[in-house]
């Protein structure tokens, strides 16, 4: 009998734990689950899970949609466990779907922890800030029996904020390799974007937004562009900060090298013609989706020091580290590899070994499906036990 797997997810947008979700309905076991995932109504996640070949449920919400905790959704996520009954509730930034979850009685409902968000300081120190940990604490465990931590970084904000690190399992993301897109896509992408054939590409895929840290890239070009022209810099995402990015780069003179392309459904093709992959963050990054594809195509990164970024970029074996918010040492790490062939070289292959050893969709998948069957099996036998003892 197979265990029915219900995933809520409350993004719009098609973000990192959209793609995560996706990675893990193609590689997970059917023979032991069914799935069902609902999402808000438009949704752009939809179409793409409606791809996936295996067989998996769409259930809409009618609210909740860009919000964790949202009261007047509770209602309608009962509503849903109701009919639809799922053993498991496997919930993303939704605080009103566990706490409906418990509500409605599912066997288990857990949670994954996708960002690293800084503590503020009442909740570090300070008089309240023991009995928010404790508060964090027992709420957490009201309302799920298990954490999922995507990256080491995860883990201990959750350990900060007060979490039992027994309930937490770090998984960490895992990816499907990009296929390797043919040169004559790349070369008619290329001169579609109008970027010469000796260009020097940087790309930077990531929504835009402050955390993001775009604004440390755009500081970092203009000074890599006083070295030498050949640097252009690709920047796949939509998101809040799109107008304030375009007058940032016409500010400093260099938005002929600038180019933004919004929301890309296919990536393998810009990915193809980066020379270095950016990850700039410094707020809520885990183990970054972004930074995983571009290695499954041999793409050096340079990766800030932010979050999980110390875990997926281990510097000089797969690509280069520089301090967080530091646009200088930031244009320091691009020039190094500008100048140094060999170095992107060594770089590139270190960078396919690190994938192919620890951030494949598969291996992340089976770790998942233990974790189910274990906190599914402990259900079980607690509920048997109380059921003996009456």
């Amino acid at each position: 009998m197979s265990i029915h797997l219900m995933h809520i997810l409350t993004d719009t947008n098609i973000g990192g734990a959209g793609t995560l979700l996706c990675n893990q309905l193609r590689a997970l076991d059917r023979r032991r689950f069914t799935v069902t995932v609902v999402l808000p109504h438009g949704s752009r996640l939809a179409d793409r899970i409606a791809a996936i070949p295996a067989p998996t449920r769409i259930v809409y919400s009618s609210r909740g949609a860009d919000r964790s905790a949202d009261l007047k959704a509770i209602g309608d996520y009962l509503r849903i466990f109701r009919t639809h009954r799922p053993d498991i509730v496997h919930t993303h930034a939704c605080l009103s779907a566990r706490i409906a979850a418990r509500i409605a009685r599912i066997p288990v409902c857990l949670h994954t922890r996708h960002c690293v968000f800084p503590l503020k300081p009442w909740q570090q120190r300070g008089a309240i800030a023991p009995l928010h940990r404790l508060l964090y604490r027992t709420g957490d465990r009201l309302l799920s029996d298990g954490v999922i931590a995507v990256a080491e970084a995860a883990k201990q904000n959750l350990l900060a904020l007060g979490a039992d690190e027994q309930r937490i399992r770090v998984i960490v993301n895992g990816v499907y390799p990009l296929p390797i897109p043919s040169p004559a896509r790349v070369e008619a992408l290329r001169a579609a974007l109008q970027l010469p054939t000796d260009a020097f590409v940087v790309g930077m895929v990531a929504r835009l937004e402050p955390y993001k840290g775009h604004q440390t890239l755009l500081e970092a070009a203009a000074r890599c562009l006083q070295v030498s022209d050949r640097f252009y810099f690709l920047l796949l995402g939509d998101g809040s900060c799109a107008d304030a990015l375009h007058r940032t780069a016409c500010e400093l003179g260099i938005s002929a090298h600038i180019r933004m392309v919004g929301f890309v459904e296919d990536v393998a093709p810009y990915y193809g013609l980066m020379n270095v992959n950016v990850n700039a963050s410094y707020g809520t990054e885990t183990s970054s989706l972004a930074l995983s594809e571009g290695m499954s195509l041999g793409i050096p990164a340079v990766a800030s020091t932010y979050g999980g970024n110390t875990y997926m970029v281990r510097d000089r074996v797969n690509g280069l580290l520089f301090p967080t918010h530091d646009s200088i040492a930031l244009s320091h790490a691009l020039l190094r590899l500008f100048q140094d062939e060999p170095l992107r070289e060594q770089l590139s292959l270190g960078a396919r070994a690190f994938f192919e050893q620890h951030l494949t969709a598969q291996a992340m998948t089976r770790q998942m499906e233990e974790y189910y069957n274990a906190l599914y099996e402990q259900k079980k036998r607690h509920k048997s036990k109380a059921s003996a003892a009456l």
